[in-house]
Parts: C-alpha cells; sequence; structure tokens
C-alpha cells in the first residue's frame, strides 16, 4: 500500500467514524430533555448543551463534527489537484471546525449544567461549567456567552462560505455540475433557515436544527464526490 492509498483510506475511515458518531451523540443528547422544559422546536441546540440531562453526548457531537470538517477539508485537498477556489474552500472548512471549540466550550455559565447521567468519561475540566455567583464571575458568563453568540454566527458564515467556494469550484467540471448544484441549494436553503433560526422566536429552535441538517447531509454528499472524484484520477493515472 502506498502513501497515497493510506492517507486516502484514512480520510475515508476518519470522515464516516465521525460522521456516524456525530448523528448517534447528537440524537442521544437531545433525548430525555423534555422534563427539564426543553423543547427540539423552541430550544437552541446551545440550551440543550447548557441544560439537557445528557449534554454532554452534545459536546462530543460538537466535537466529533469538527473534526468531521478537517477531514473533508484533507479530502477535497487530495482528491484532485485542487484549484484557488477548492484550497479556499478547504480553508474555510478548516476555521468552520475551529469555530466549534468556542461552541462548546465555556468554563463558567449563568445556569446550573445537570450532572451528567451516566457519562464517566466526561471530563470535568473540560466540559463541565461552574455557575456563576460573584459580580466578576457573573461578568465571565456574559463574556463567554457573547463569544459562543459570535462562534456560532462564525459557525454559520464561514460554513456556508466553503460550500458556495467547492460549489464554484466543481462548477468548472462539467462531470460534477450536479454537486455544484446541490451544494449551491444546500447553501442558500442553510442561510435562510439559519437566518430564520436567529431572528424568529417561533419554532427557533426547529430551523436552527434544519440549517445545521442540511450541513450534516452536505458533508455526505461532499465526501462521497471527493471519494469519487478521487478514484476516477488514480484510474485515469493508471491507464497511461
Amino acid at each position: 500500500m502506498n502513501q497515497h492509498s493510506f492517507a486516502s483510506r484514512l480520510i475515508d475511515t476518519g470522515m464516516v467514524i465521525c460522521l456516524i458518531i456525530t448523528l448517534a451523540a447528537a440524537i442521544y443528547g437531545h433525548s430525555g430533555a423534555k422534563e427539564s422544559g426543553l423543547s427540539l422546536t423552541e430550544s437552541y441546540i446551545t440550551e440543550y448543551m447548557k441544560q439537557a440531562p445528557r449534554w454532554p453526548w452534545l459536546t462530543a457531537a460538537t466535537f466529533s463534527l469538527a473534526i468531521s470538517l478537517f477531514w473533508l477539508a484533507a479530502a477535497f485537498l487530495q482528491a484532485s489537484n485542487p484549484n484557488l477556489l477548492t484550497c479556499t474552500g478547504s480553508l474555510l472548512l478548516a476555521a468552520t471546525a475551529m469555530a466549534h471549540f468556542f461552541v462548546a466550550y465555556a468554563p463558567v455559565r449563568r445556569v446550573q449544567q445537570p450532572a451528567p447521567i451516566h457519562e464517566w468519561w466526561t471530563p470535568a475540566w473540560w466540559f463541565t461549567s461552574q455557575t456563576s455567583q460573584s459580580e466578576y464571575e457573573h461578568g465571565m458568563a456574559d463574556a463567554y456567552s457573547d463569544v459562543h453568540y459570535h462562534a456560532i454566527r462564525l459557525v454559520v458564515t464561514f460554513g456556508i462560505a466553503s460550500v458556495c467556494s467547492i460549489a464554484a469550484a466543481y462548477w468548472m467540471k462539467d462531470r460534477r455540475r450536479l454537486f455544484s448544484h446541490r451544494s449551491l441549494a444546500v447553501a442558500v436553503l442553510m442561510s435562510v433557515f439559519f437566518l430564520m433560526g436567529d431572528q424568529w422566536n417561533f419554532h427557533r429552535g426547529l430551523w436552527q436544527r434544519i440549517g445545521f441538517a442540511l450541513m450534516y447531509c452536505w458533508l455526505w454528499d461532499a465526501w462521497l464526490v471527493c471519494r469519487s472524484t478521487r478514484k476516477s484520477s488514480m484510474l485515469k493515472h493508471n491507464q497511461r
């Protein structure tokens, strides 16, 4: 097995594992939260990460999604000879992944975070937040909340920009224009739903979740296209 083949298998394996973990952890992390007064349609994912009984799984899903974005960036760079648009899209994917760290990290909050249920693997020094007590800690909590909001906007903005950049790159490839069309449609729909979730109080949690669901589906689609492109390039190379 040559180095290129090993890297391809590593990227494919890592991508599939992370995407499966992301979906499974997100679904399990949302379960059992109704008793905490949370709603899938009315509450943001952030509210579940703060108050849901299985919040550690949502944090795990966030980091797993971030790693998936890194794997996808590597996949696009390896799939074929990358042009400027592909490189830009890959860099934006990596930037989106980094922003997820600030989305999940908040050591001080104004709310009391529930004790984890059977999550013995949860490192208290990393995930668990302490409730602010003093005026100084209240200020820290507000600062982390503000950083979280801007990090979310960064994730959404860079995420949509990366999809658009990749779509523009594949528009130049006749055999991949259908993927380009799908990507542009996803970018438009993501923009609409994330804007609705930010501006509307009516079903705001639903719109946000639809936006992230579209992003998740696009990650699968983009990886499969990368995989197909890479195999086509290798086949052409072997036929020479």
